[in-house]
C-alpha cells in the first residue's frame, strides 16, 4: 500500500526481500491514488515475485453495474471474478493471486480454471477496458472492505458499510441502512485516525458529509 517510489526505496535498502505483496487488479491497474503497475513495475525490475492481493476489489468486481455487467455477458467466457483474477495473473511475475472464497462453489470454479489457465484474450481484454471505463465513470466510492478504519475509529463507525450503502444509493437509487449498526455519520470527531490507515488514501471525513447527507443518517 505504498507508492512506487516507496517500494523502490525499500527494495533498494533490503535487497535480501524475496517476495512482494501488491494490492492487484483491472480497476486499480493505472489508478492514479493506488499505481498498482507503477509498484509492479518495480517488483519486475528488481526481479521480485509478486503475491496479489485484492484481484477482485473486496468483491466489487464482482457486483457490477447493469451497464458493466451487459460487456462481460457479451463474452459468455467465465465469470466476473474469474476475468478479474485471470486479469491479474495474466502478467509475467504474478506468482499466485489471493483470492477471496466464501462458497466451495467458488473455491471449485477459482481451482477449475487456473488449473489449465489461459491469460486473457484480446477480446476478454478490452472488455475489461470497457468496463474499467464504466466503472470510473459511476464515481463510485473504491473501499474494499478491509475495515482498517473501524479498527481505530473512536466512535465505532461502520465506515465500509456506509461506504457500501452510498454506492447502492449511486448505483441503484437505493439503499438499505437497517442493517447498520454502530457509530453514526454524525458522531465523526474528525480526528482523521481512520484515513492515516485506509490503504486506499480516501478523504473519509469528506465522504462521511456526502454518506450522511444522502442517506439521512
Amino acid at each position: 500500500h505504498d507508492s512506487p517510489e516507496g517500494l523502490e526505496t525499500i527494495l533498494t535498502a533490503y535487497p535480501q526481500i524475496e517476495v512482494v505483496q501488491l494490492q492487484f487488479n483491472y480497476l486499480d491497474y493505472d489508478d492514479p491514488r493506488v499505481q498498482s503497475f507503477g509498484c509492479y513495475e518495480v517488483c519486475r525490475k528488481h526481479d521480485k515475485p509478486v503475491f496479489v492481493m485484492e484481484p477482485v476489489k473486496g468483491g466489487s468486481l464482482v457486483k457490477l453495474p447493469e451497464q458493466a455487467q451487459r460487456i462481460f455477458d457479451g463474452l459468455g467466457s467465465g465469470s466476473n471474478a474469474s476475468l478479474a483474477i485471470r486479469f491479474a495473473a495474466g502478467f509475467p511475475g504474478n506468482r499466485t493471486v489471493l483470492s477471496g472464497m466464501s462458497t466451495l462453489e467458488q473455491l471449485e470454479e477459482n481451482v477449475a480454471f487456473m488449473k489449465d489457465f489461459q491469460p486473457l484474450s484480446p477480446q476478454e481484454q478490452a472488455a475489461v477496458e470497457q468496463v474499467r471505463s464504466v466503472l470510473r465513470g459511476q464515481g463510485l466510492i473504491p473501499c474494499t472492505g478491509c475495515r482498517y478504519c473501524t479498527e481505530v475509529c473512536p466512535m465505532e463507525i461502520p465506515i465500509p458499510d456506509l461506504f457500501a450503502c452510498l454506492n447502492d444509493k449511486w448505483r441503484t437509487g437505493s439503499a438499505d441502512t437497517s442493517k447498520i449498526g454502530g457509530g453514526k455519520p454524525g458522531d465523526c470527531l474528525r480526528c482523521g485516525k481512520c484515513e492515516e490507515i485506509c490503504p486506499q488514501q480516501l478523504n473519509i471525513r469528506g465522504l462521511m458529509l456526502s454518506v450522511r447527507g444522502e442517506l439521512g443518517l
